[in-house]
């Protein structure tokens, strides 16, 4: 987490007493040259380095689950939107164009992606579009100056622009578009760019471009706390993660 503003760091720094005293993680903080060190850019003076921290794959960490559920016995189907859901004796029929399921209870999972089925669902969050970029691999000169210690990088204080070289030298980032323009890729990945340009300005001039685009829902709630429901006879939502889904989803299901 990298800022360069004393108020924010102290802010920072009190933060992440909850996760070193409560929670045992390993965290350091960063002087400017310790930043310096770590993310190859004189731009950013001080930080908290979480040593316990990580990231996942979304595309790979979604496949994997689905391969360890199916292991388990589960049956999963994709692009198969559910379209109705109605009472049949005790049990519900969950019904999509292709077919239906029966089933004693259901558990929606669907996050930022709920229909009208259940209005519940619907009507309890806040739909806001992210866009993320990939560029393609970097040319040498850029991987040596480019986050050079491996970390995931966020800037403070609003943790804009998450920020990782991933295992083929790819940038990847993300941020909110506009909401008139949400598909210009080459708006976003030009002011992306700047932003790359600003914090290492050893990259201007260097050959760095785009290779995909892409962007998706998230659900945001007015607490912190995601959305557990319980409607009765059987049917169920968890959902509305603030944007952590990927790392509390998996979580909570163990929990459940």
């Amino acid at each position: 987490h990298a800022t360069t503003r004393n108020g924010v760091f102290e802010t920072l720094k009190k933060t992440s007493e909850y996760w070193r005293d409560e929670q045992g993680q390993r965290i350091e903080y960063l002087s400017d040259s310790e930043m310096e060190t770590m993310t190859g850019s004189r731009y950013y003076t001080l930080g908290v380095l979480y040593r316990d921290g990580g990231r996942v794959n979304p595309y790979l960490f979604t496949n994997g689950m689905i391969r360890a559920a199916v292991a388990h016995g589960a049956r999963v189907f994709g692009d198969s939107e559910a379209v109705s859901l109605s009472r049949v004796g005790q049990r519900w029929r969950v019904t999509t164009a292709q077919g239906s399921v029966n089933a004693d209870r259901v558990v929606f999972c669907t996050n930022a992606y709920s229909t009208a089925i259940v209005p519940q669902f619907r009507d309890s969050f806040y739909p806001l579009t992210a866009y993320a970029i990939s560029t393609e691999p970097l040319p040498p000169e850029a991987r040596a100056v480019v986050m050079p210690g491996g970390a995931t990088l966020a800037q403070e204080p609003v943790d804009l622009n998450p920020f990782v070289v991933d295992e083929h030298g790819r940038i990847i980032v993300s941020s909110l578009p506009s909401s008139s323009h949400p598909d210009d890729a080459q708006g976003n990945f030009a002011h992306h760019l700047r932003w790359i340009h600003r914090t290492w300005p050893e990259t201007r001039g260097m050959d760095i471009r785009m290779q995909d685009y892409w962007t998706g829902r998230v659900a945001l709630r007015d607490e912190e706390f995601p959305g557990v429901y319980d409607l009765g006879d059987g049917l169920y939502g968890l959902m509305h993660f603030n944007a952590w889904g990927n790392l509390m989803c998996p979580l909570f299901g163990m929990t459940f």
